[in-house]
């Protein structure tokens, strides 16, 4: 069998990693789990996972944030040098919650607010986190308590966001669904597809 290892910026990453791999490539098994609290952690490893690729395939999924475009950040990373190609280097535009959103029946369902209300291109928001706890005040109560924040705390979410989220991947998110209103997301399954 094939051995996917992840590389990931926070713990919903890790989730959508590996429900990417599970439903795209499901010959393949994960191998480790490496994440540490965002993508510094990442860009300081890159060397390792470089190393790692030469002899096991590697997904690495990282944010774009406010880098003007995901190949600048990608020639960034690689110091202009091609990655070995079982390191799949995958840039979610602009965050992670951006691929969530591109369901959007989906998302719409989990937060019970209408689908109208859901943004229709998700990969060209500033900041689709903040969409996503915007819509999200409109949730069920049980929703935004794991989701938002209380007033005055200095966390940007809720104690649950996470495994809210989590469970949304894995019960309600639709990937193909998402694919068609994510560039960035479709190349990041169409590269797992590639696979043997």
């Amino acid at each position: 069998m094939t051995v996917i290892n992840t590389a990931t910026e926070d713990e919903l990453s890790e989730v959508v990693a590996t429900k990417l791999i599970n439903d795209v490539a499901p010959n393949c098994v994960i191998g480790l789990k490496l994440r540490k609290g965002g993508n510094g952690y990442l860009f300081s490893r890159i060397d390792n996972f470089r190393r790692m690729a030469y002899r096991e395939y590697v997904l690495l999924i990282t944010d774009l944030d406010r880098r003007p475009c995901a190949p600048g950040m990608i020639a960034e990373w690689s110091r202009n040098n091609a990655f070995p190609d079982k390191l799949i280097f995958r840039v979610a535009v602009r965050e992670i919650e951006a691929w969530l959103l591109d369901d959007r029946p989906g998302i719409a369902a989990m937060l019970g607010v209408s689908e109208a209300a859901v943004p229709t291109q998700p990969d060209t928001l500033e900041d689709p986190k903040q969409t996503l706890l915007n819509l999200a005040r409109g949730a069920s109560r049980e929703v935004r308590g794991e989701l938002l924040a209380p007033r005055n705390s200095l966390s940007s979410q809720g104690l649950g966001y996470n495994r809210t989220l989590a469970h949304y991947v894995n019960s309600i998110w639709d990937i193909e669904r998402a694919c068609d209103r994510s560039p960035s997301l479709r190349r990041a399954v169409d590269r797992l597809r590639g696979i043997n």
